[in-house]
Parts: C-alpha cells; sequence; structure tokens
C-alpha cells in the first residue's frame, strides 16, 4: 500500500516431513547473520522441553539468491 519496504523470509523447515515449523520476516537487515540467529532463537524460544530433547542435529542450509551464486560483473 504504497510502502517501499521490502519484507523477505526466513524459514525452518522439517526436511523430513516437509512440514514448515517456523517462519519470520525482516526488511532492513535480513541479509545479516543477526537476523538468521535472531530467527534460530526464536523459534527455540517456542519449543517445548520435549521437542528440544528430541532434535538431535539442526543443519543449516542457506539461500542468499543473488548474493551468493558465483556470478560477479567485472
Amino acid at each position: 500500500m504504497g510502502s517501499t519496504e521490502k519484507y523477505t523470509l526466513c524459514g525452518i523447515l522439517d526436511e523430513d516431513s516437509g512440514q514448515l515449523l517456523y517462519i519470520n520476516f525482516g526488511s532492513s537487515s535480513y541479509k545479516t547473520r543477526d537476523f538468521i540467529v535472531d530467527t534460530l532463537i526464536q523459534w527455540w524460544k517456542t519449543m517445548t522441553p520435549e521437542q528440544k530433547q528430541d532434535n538431535e542435529l539442526i543443519q543449516i542450509k542457506v539461500d542468499n539468491g543473488p548474493e551468493s551464486s558465483g556470478v560477479r560483473t567485472q
């Protein structure tokens, strides 16, 4: 509605079940490590102690779009 601010999402997915576990939207800091870490911390706080105990491995896959494509201009 006339806003120039752009929101980008960071989601946490259970790859075994395909279930989306948590989603967070960021604006000005969406490209920073802080945004990713803040999302992980917020997700961890939403979990019960039993859910936390059931997690043996957390694998982080990051797709930064064109920033990490490996294609550079001269």
